[in-house]
C-alpha cells in the first residue's frame, strides 16, 4: 500500500506540477498579453502627445499671426489717427484762407470806396478846373476886346 499511496502521491504532485506549469504558460501569455498593451498604450500615448506638440505649434502658429494682425491693425489706426491730424490741419489751413480771402475783399471794397471817392474828388476837380478855364478865356477874350477897343480909339 505503501507504493499505491507513493504513486498516488506522486500523480497528485505531477498533477500539481502540470496544473503550475500550465498556470505558468498561462501567467506568462498573460503577461505578454499585458506586455503587449502597455507598448500599445505606450504608442498611443507617444501619438497623443505628438498631437498635442503640433496642435501646441498650430496654437503657436496661430497666436503669431493673431499678433501679426495685432500689430498690423495697431498700425492701420496709427495711420487713421495720423490722417485725422492732417485732415484737421487741412482744415485750419482752409479755414485760415476763407478768413484771409474774407479779409482781401474787404481790403478790396475799401480800396474800391476810396478809388471811387478819389474819382470823384478828380472829376469835381476838373470840372472846377474847367469851369475855372470858361470863366478865363471869357475874361481873356472881354479883355481882348477891350484892348481892341482901346487901340481902335487909340488910333
Amino acid at each position: 500500500m505503501n507504493e499505491e499511496k507513493i504513486e498516488s502521491m506522486l500523480s497528485q504532485l505531477i498533477k500539481m506540477v502540470g496544473n503550475i506549469h500550465t498556470e505558468q504558460i498561462e501567467t506568462k501569455q498573460e503577461q505578454q498579453e499585458m506586455k503587449q498593451e502597455l507598448r500599445e498604450m505606450k504608442q498611443e500615448q507617444q501619438e497623443m502627445k505628438q498631437e498635442l506638440r503640433e496642435m501646441k505649434q498650430e496654437q503657436q502658429g496661430m497666436k503669431q499671426e493673431l499678433q501679426g494682425m495685432k500689430s498690423e491693425q495697431q498700425g492701420m489706426k496709427q495711420e487713421l489717427r495720423e490722417m485725422k491730424q492732417e485732415q484737421q490741419g487741412m482744415k485750419q489751413d482752409l479755414q485760415e484762407m476763407k478768413q484771409d480771402q474774407i479779409n482781401i475783399q474787404e481790403k478790396l471794397q475799401e480800396l474800391e470806396k476810396k478809388a471811387e471817392e478819389r474819382h470823384k474828388e478828380i472829376l469835381e476837380r476838373f470840372t472846377k478846373i474847367e469851369t475855372d478855364q470858361d470863366f478865363i478865356w471869357e475874361k481873356t477874350a472881354r479883355q481882348e476886346r477891350e484892348i481892341a477897343q482901346i487901340k481902335g480909339r487909340l488910333s
